[in-house]
């Protein structure tokens, strides 16, 4: 089942001959592709994306068919975390050198101890939470590989009972 896929993805990217298919990636088209695909999982909780993209129409030298792993990812945690009626947020910025791609929702918040902690496998803050809802524990460690075998990292900030920010930070020498 999807511990079994995870596990095998985590494990794919964490040997040492994980590479890349890197091609020139459209940051708009990405996301776009990806809200389509979560249109349903969006509309039965009714959350509004909103999708806010550097003007600079980005385009990233990058694995797409990782990126969007990364996106389906971050977006399963922000849905399956987030209130009803609430919004969730994919924003794509230039900061420096680097391309930032976030997700943030308004939904139940990760403490101050968990924070670091949950790009561990496994990791998880509110078990019982967390088993109700399902999931495998590794989607952010995935994420945080993917980022990673980019060269680049994860950030996360959130505040209990307000909603999280996951963000992926991409170096922009991969530019095309």
């Amino acid at each position: 089942g999807l511990l079994v896929d995870d596990l095998l993805s985590l494990a794919r990217l964490e040997s040492s001959n994980a590479n890349l298919e890197l091609s020139a990636v459209r940051v708009e088209e990405l996301f776009n592709n990806v809200v389509r695909d979560w249109k349903e999982k969006l509309a039965a909780k009714n959350l509004k994306v909103i999708v806010d993209l550097a003007p600079d129409g980005s385009t990233l030298r990058a694995d797409e068919t990782r990126l969007r792993e990364v996106l389906y990812n971050l977006l399963e945690n922000a849905v399956k975390y987030s209130r009803e009626n609430g919004e969730i947020d994919l924003r794509a910025v230039q900061r420096g050198s680097e391309l930032v791609l976030s997700v943030t929702d308004n939904g139940l918040g990760i403490g101050k101890d968990d924070l670091p902690r949950i790009f561990e496998r496994f990791y998880r803050a509110d078990k019982a939470r967390s088993r109700e809802l399902g999931g495998t524990g590794l989607g952010l460690a995935i994420v945080k590989h993917i980022a990673q075998l980019h060269g680049g990292r994860v950030e996360a900030e959130s505040e209990l009972g307000h909603g999280t920010t996951i963000r992926v930070v991409l170096p922009v020498g991969n530019r095309e």
